[in-house]
């Protein structure tokens, strides 16, 4: 008897404690979700980042979509073949277009370059525009990064205007700076 009034005790308390821990679950899933609405998405803040420059400089990204029409925050790596493609692209369309209010920040990820293999390819490649680094991976990490390249789309105000995830050609550059540039 003592061994049934024992057990009954055990699935009382299971029925008790199991809707609890439910709904602690189903909260903290709630938060989950609320973070996530947080992140980089299309017509929302862009969130904001400060990362280190080649030279150890810090640029913090409301800084610099403040001052430009647009800006686009490119996330590459050296050995990722698409980000080679494009990178004579975002320099042609830089040139081209910076005095109109383009800013390029090209933030390199998931790297295993040195500092000074990095500094060798970007002369290399003559990238004339920020380039920062996410040593942490926690900018990548807010954006959704889940593939290189990925170019995010900034107007003045701090929003996204699109996320492209792939190599941009020079053609498909220019006709969003043509829809997103005044």
């Amino acid at each position: 008897m003592r061994k049934r009034k024992k057990g009954l005790f055990i699935l009382g308390f299971l029925l008790v404690a199991l809707p609890i821990v439910g709904f602690g679950l189903s909260l903290s899933g709630k938060q989950g979700s609320e973070q996530e609405a947080e992140a980089a998405r299309v017509g929302a803040k862009a969130p904001h980042f400060q990362l280190e420059d080649l030279s150890g400089g810090a640029v913090e990204l409301k800084d610099i979509y403040r001052k430009n029409q647009l800006t686009m925050v490119n996330f590459w790596a050296t050995w990722c073949p698409p980000c080679r493609r494009e990178i004579p692209e975002f320099v042609r369309i830089y040139r081209e277009y910076r005095e109109q209010g383009l800013e390029i920040l090209a933030v390199n990820v998931w790297e295993d370059s040195s500092l000074e293999q990095l500094r060798a390819f970007v002369a290399a490649a003559e990238m004339e525009f920020p380039i920062l680094r996410d040593l942490k991976e926690e900018t990548a990490a807010q954006y959704r990064v889940r593939a290189v390249p990925t170019t995010v789309f900034i107007d003045q105000k701090g929003r996204i205007q699109e996320i492209f995830v792939g190599a941009l050609t020079y053609a498909q550059l220019e006709a969003r700076l043509e829809r997103y540039l005044p």
